[in-house]
C-alpha cells in the first residue's frame, strides 16, 4: 500500500506531504479545488507518463516521492529481484523528477531506473481507474481471467497453461529444425565431399612426418653415398689409410711394450680402437652399398606429400589433426542424418500434445460457457445497486480452436449498455468514466485477480449518482479496503461517510500564488466536512446531525 506522498511544484501543488493508511482513503473537497492532481501524483509514482506541463510555473523541475509497503508475499520482491533492484526492508521507495529541460528521472530505491520498469512495477503496486484512463479491464486477457476467477476452475487452467507451453516449445524445436532443413542439406554435402577427400589420400598417424624423413633421404642419397665412400676410404681402402696408419702404430707398441711392461695397457686401448675403427668402416662400406638410388621413388614421395600439403591448407596443420577432423565431421554427419529421423519424431510428439491440449482447452471452454451467464446475472445485480438498474452486462466469449493460447481457445469481451433501448458495446467504447468505474467497482466488490494486497484508486466513480446509490458504492469501497488500500476521490457525502482516513483538498492564496493543500481530518473536522458536502456553505445543526448519522453507519460497516 502507499504509506507516504510527498510533492513539491507539481501543478498547484507547493509542497505536500501526507501519509495514508490501510482500508478506504476519501478524499473530497469543493469542484477545482485541485482533488484530480492528488490521482495524478500517485499515477505518476506508479508509471504513467509525465509531461513538463506538469511542473508548477515559476518552477524548474517538480518532484515526487512515494513509499510503498509491501507484504511478505507481494511479486514486486521477486521483481526488483529480477530487475537488479535492492530491497533493503518492506518498503520501495520512488521517486520522479520532472525537469522543464526534459530531463526527468526516476528512482526506485535509490537506483536510476527506465520507465519500463517503474511502469511494470506499477501494475503490481496499484490500478488507477480514472475517468480518461485505459483501463487494465479493458485487456482480454485480464477479462478472461475475471470469468476464470469467477468459474473457480484454476486447476484445469493451470493445465492448459502447461500443455500449451508444452506443445510451444515442441512447435519451436520443429519449426527451427524445418527452417534449417536447407542449411542442413547443403551442410551433409559439404562434410561428405570432405570426408571422401581426406579418405582418398589413405593417411595414417605420422605419414607426414615419415614422408618428409623418406624424401630428405631420397633427395640426399648422392652426396651420401659420398660422404660414407669416402670416409670408408679414409679409414680402410687406401694405402695409407687410418687402419693401416694405426696397424704400423700397433707394431712399434708391441715392440715397446715388450722393453718396458708399463705400456702394455695403453697397448690394450690401441687395439680397442683399432677394432672400433674397423667396426665404424664395415658400417660404412655397408651404408654406402644400401644407398637407394631411385628418382622414381623421389618423384612419388614429393607428389604424395604435395596432396598432403593442399589437405593441410583445408583441413589441418599435420596429419594427425587432419585424421582428428575427419573424426569430427563424420560424427556431425551422422546427427545431421539423423535429423528427419529426429523431425518425424518431434512431428509425432507435436501432434500427441495438440490433441491433448486441445481437449484440456475444449473442457475449459465448456466451463466457460456455462459460467459466463452466471457472470453477467451478478454483475448486473451489482449493477442495480450502484445506480445503474437498466444495465445489461454481458460477458461475451467466442472459442475458435485456431486461436490457442495459454488461456485456451477462448476469447472474450465485456460488453456493457447502461441505458434502455441501448445495444451492448465494448467497455473500451462506453463514453462515461463514472459507469466504467462503477462496472470495475462492482467486478472487484465480487472478486480479485490478486492474492496480495494493491492500491486501488477510484476516480469520478459517483458521477450522476447519488442518495442511497451512493452509500452503495461507499460501502462496497469500504469492503473492498478490508482487502486493498482504497483512494476513492468523491463529492458524495454518503461515500465519504465510509472512509477509514478522510482527506480535504483545499485552495488557497499566499504571495499571489494559489496553493493546493490536502488536510487530514479527525472525526470533529469530517463532521463539518459532510455538513459542507450536504448543504454548502449553509451549515447548520441540523446538517451536522446527518454528517453524524451518516457517520455512524459508515463506522457500522467500516468497524471504526
Amino acid at each position: 500500500m502507499l504509506r507516504f506522498l510527498s510533492v513539491e511544484n507539481f501543478a498547484l501543488i507547493d509542497h505536500l506531504e501526507v501519509e495514508f493508511t490501510q482500508g478506504l482513503n476519501l478524499i473530497t473537497g469543493e469542484t477545482g479545488s485541485g482533488k484530480s492532481i492528488l490521482v495524478e501524483a500517485v499515477g505518476l509514482l506508479v508509471g504513467e507518463r509525465a509531461s513538463q506541463e506538469m511542473v508548477r510555473q515559476g518552477c524548474t523541475q517538480a518532484r515526487l516521492e512515494g513509499i510503498f509497503a509491501l507484504s511478505e508475499e507481494h511479486p514486486a520482491r521477486s521483481y526488483l529481484l529480477e530487475a537488479g533492484i535492492p530491497l533493503e526492508s518492506e518498503e520501495i521507495i520512488i521517486r520522479r523528477e520532472i525537469s522543464l529541460t526534459g530531463t526527468n528521472k526516476i528512482f526506485i530505491n535509490g537506483v536510476l531506473s527506465p520507465l519500463t520498469v517503474l511502469a511494470h512495477l506499477g501494475t503490481l503496486l496499484a490500478d488507477i481507474h480514472g475517468q480518461h484512463e485505459q483501463q487494465l479491464l479493458l485487456n482480454p486477457n485480464v477479462q478472461l481471467q475475471f470469468l476464470d476467477a469467477f468459474s473457480a476452475h484454476g486447476q484445469l487452467l493451470d493445465e492448459v497453461k502447461s500443455s500449451f507451453l508444452q506443445l510451444q516449445a515442441v512447435r519451436s524445436e520443429v519449426g527451427q529444425l524445418l527452417a534449417s532443413e536447407q542449411e542442413r542439406l547443403q551442410r551433409l554435402d559439404m562434410l561428405r565431399f570432405q570426408i571422401a577427400d581426406i579418405e582418398k589420400l589413405q593417411l595414417r598417424a605420422g605419414m607426414d612426418v615419415e614422408l618428409e624423413a623418406q624424401r630428405g633421404l631420397l633427395a640426399s642419397a648422392e652426396k651420401r653415398s659420398e660422404a660414407s665412400q669416402q670416409t670408408y676410404q679414409l679409414l680402410y681402402e687406401r694405402e695409407e689409410s687410418s687402419l693401416s696408419l694405426l696397424h704400423q702404430v700397433e707394431k712399434n707398441l708391441e715392440e715397446l711394450s715388450r722393453l718396458d711392461q708399463q705400456f702394455q695397457p695403453v697397448m690394450a686401448k690401441l687395439r680397442d680402437l683399432r677394432y672400433s675403427l674397423e667396426e665404424i668402416a664395415y658400417q660404412l662400406r655397408d651404408y654406402t652399398n644400401a644407398i637407394e638410388f631411385n628418382p622414381d621413388r623421389l618423384e612419388a614421395v614429393q607428389e604424395r606429400l604435395a596432396e598432403i600439403q593442399k589437405a593441410r591448407r583445408k583441413y589441418g596443420d599435420t596429419v594427425d589433426e587432419i585424421l582428428a577432423y575427419s573424426q569430427e565431421i563424420q560424427r556431425e554427419v551422422q546427427e545431421l542424418s539423423h535429423r528427419e529421423t529426429q523431425i518425424e519424431q518431434l512431428t509425432e510428439k507435436e501432434k500427441k500434445l495438440g490433441t491433448e491440449y486441445l481437449e484440456l482447452a475444449r473442457r475449459l471452454s465448456q466451463e466457460r460457457h456455462q459460467k459466463a451467464p452466471l457472470l453477467s446475472q451478478q454483475v448486473e445485480r451489482e449493477l442495480a445497486d450502484l445506480h445503474m438498474e437498466s444495465a445489461v452486462f454481458m460477458a461475451h466469449l467466442s472459442t475458435s480452436e485456431d486461436r490457442a493460447t495459454e488461456q485456451g481457445i477462448d476469447r472474450i469481451e465485456f460488453l456493457l449498455s447502461a441505458n434502455v433501448g441501448e445495444a451492448p458495446q465494448p467497455l473500451g467504447k462506453i463514453a462515461s468514466g463514472g459507469e466504467l468505474s462503477r462496472t470495475v467497482l462492482a467486478l472487484k466488490s465480487m472478486l480479485t485477480l490478486e492474492n496480495y494486497s494493491k492500491t486501488l484508486v477510484f476516480d469520478e466513480v459517483d458521477a450522476g449518482i447519488g442518495g442511497s446509490v451512493a452509500s452503495s458504492i461507499g460501502e462496497r469501497l469500504a469492503r473492498l479496503g478490508t482487502q486493498h488500500q482504497v483512494f476513492c476521490v468523491t463529492h458524495l457525502p454518503q461515500i465519504a461517510s465510509y472512509a477509514s482516513q478522510h482527506f480535504h483538498v483545499a485552495k488557497r492564496t499566499s504571495a499571489q500564488r494559489t496553493i493546493v493543500e490536502l488536510i487530514p481530518l479527525d472525526r470533529k473536522d469530517r463532521v463539518e466536512e459532510l455538513s459542507r458536502m450536504m448543504a454548502g456553505n449553509a451549515l447548520t445543526e441540523i446538517t451536522r446531525k446527518q454528517a453524524r448519522e451518516l457517520l455512524r453507519r459508515g463506522r457500522a460497516v467500516v468497524g471504526s
